[in-house]
Parts: C-alpha cells; structure tokens; sequence
C-alpha cells in the first residue's frame, strides 16, 4: 500500500541545503510513498523539510506521525547530506 506523505517546508530564509532538490530525490527514491503538499492533501504522515539547522517550519494540527528534517539532521539524530535522503526514507518507513 502506498503511504501519503504530507510535506511542509520552512519559509527558507537561511537555507543551507536546497530542500525543493531533497523532495525530487526523495520521490525518485521511494515507490512506496507519494509525497504531497500538506496544506491541500490527506496523508498519513507529514514530513517538515527545514533548510537549515533551526529547523523553525511550524507544525500543522495533525495528529499521525511525524518526521522533521533540518539541514543535518532527521528526528534529531545528525546525519550527512550524503546519507539525508536515505534517513528520511528510512524514519518514514518505520512510521508506517
């Protein structure tokens, strides 16, 4: 079954990786998830992409799972920019 992944970026004021290019990778890494904008979608998880370390995206109401990324780290755990999408791909399969 294929998971929707609500996705949520910050407001890239100060942005140290280029999230528009993690999101096309993570969709071209991933066949088992679809990603969508959180705002105007139903999904089953939501993924807050933030371009820098702050990680400052606001969280929507939602209730089910969540992932945050921030430039180096997922979840808080620091991570590469080599490993970031295999990370992300990661904690959202352990969500499901």
């Amino acid at each position: 079954m294929i998971k929707r992944v609500g996705v949520k970026f910050c407001g890239n004021c100060n942005p140290h990786i280029n999230t528009a290019f993690l999101l096309e990778q993570l969709k071209n890494s991933s066949r088992d998830m679809k990603f969508v904008c959180w705002e105007k979608n139903k999904y089953d998880i939501l993924l807050l992409l933030n371009s820098c370390p702050v990680g400052c995206a606001t969280r929507p109401e939602f209730d089910g799972p969540l992932v945050i990324v921030t430039s180096d780290s997922v979840n808080y755990l620091p991570v590469s920019f080599e490993k970031i999408v295999n990370e992300i791909l990661k904690a959202l399969r352990q969500k499901f």
